[in-house]
């Protein structure tokens, strides 16, 4: 063996470099274009599992809120009802009462109508000052 087979020239030392260096660049560009992929998937996964933890949460959000709406919307419509009662029951009493002050001022006017026509007379007039100091 020659001392050129055994030392390369600087030729073929350059021309090594580039063959090594390119090779390791179409390696790196591989491996890069392979983990950008990977990357796009994993990020897409992971957009996708927050869309569907969003719209779990909204669903969720919607059940529990339309619970409370129909909790406090039954509450109300009890309440309601309640209250509705009771001014009818108060309504009735109230009617009942007036009946029977208008019988008996009915009764009176018949028993006594010159008194009756009296008390009114002397009601107007003292209407009639009270309203004429205005």
């Amino acid at each position: 063996m020659t001392d050129s087979q055994n030392n390369p020239t600087a030729s073929e030392k350059l021309e090594s470099s580039q063959a090594h260096a390119k090779k390791a660049l179409e390696t790196t560009a591989a491996a890069a274009r392979s983990a950008y992929a990977a990357g796009r998937e994993e990020l897409g996964a992971a957009a996708q599992d927050l869309k569907d933890a969003a719209r779990s949460t909204y669903a969720d959000l919607s059940k529990t809120a339309k619970a409370k709406y129909g909790d406090l919307s039954q509450q109300a419509l009890d309440r309601y009802s309640n209250v509705a009662d009771r001014a009818g029951e108060a309504a009735a009493q109230y009617r009942d009462q007036f009946e029977e002050l208008a019988d008996q001022a009915e009764d009176y006017v018949r028993d006594n109508p010159f008194r009756a026509v009296g008390i009114t007379f002397a009601a107007g007039v003292v209407l009639g000052l009270l309203l004429r100091r205005r």
